[in-house]
């Protein structure tokens, strides 16, 4: 959604690293956090890339210490809490890593408590507008021209 901020080539490969570490930490990718990683994968023209092994254990400060611009931390954050929600469930390991990031980052609680209101509203929106798209009952409510 966000992604197209994201110019810098380390600013990519670290978002994708992230993202990656934070789909699998709780050891199962669900199909919605595969998607969300497929299309920002694509969103930023890296369609081949991979998760490098050797930077799984890479610290997490040491992955994103070349993330310094205010705006790229916001993207990151924004992105990653809407991951962490991608499969209905903000779990431990998922709020282990973005507290880290917060800290990182250099977040208050108050910010993060924004970010997270606004991907818990966003995910209501996307079923609200699913349940839209679904309802055989819409059309019924049409106006005729």
């Amino acid at each position: 959604m966000f992604l197209h901020f994201l110019v810098e080539p380390a600013h990519k490969i670290a978002f994708l690293e992230l993202a990656s570490r934070v789909a699998a930490c709780d050891g199962y990718v669900n199909l919605n956090e595969h998607n969300y990683i497929l299309g920002w994968k694509q969103e930023l023209g890296l369609g081949d890339w991979e998760p490098d092994p050797a930077l799984s254990t890479t610290p997490l400060a040491e992955l994103l210490r070349d993330v310094k611009d205010e705006a790229v931390k916001n993207v990151f954050l924004a992105e990653i809490v809407l991951l962490s929600y991608a499969d209905g469930n903000f779990d431990e390991d998922e709020q282990r890593i973005v507290g880290e990031m917060k800290q990182i980052f250099g977040y208050s609680d108050e910010a993060f408590k924004c970010f997270k209101d606004w991907a818990i509203r966003y995910d209501q929106l996307k079923i609200e507008g699913m349940q839209l798209i679904l309802q055989t009952s819409a059309a019924s409510h049409r106006t005729k021209t």
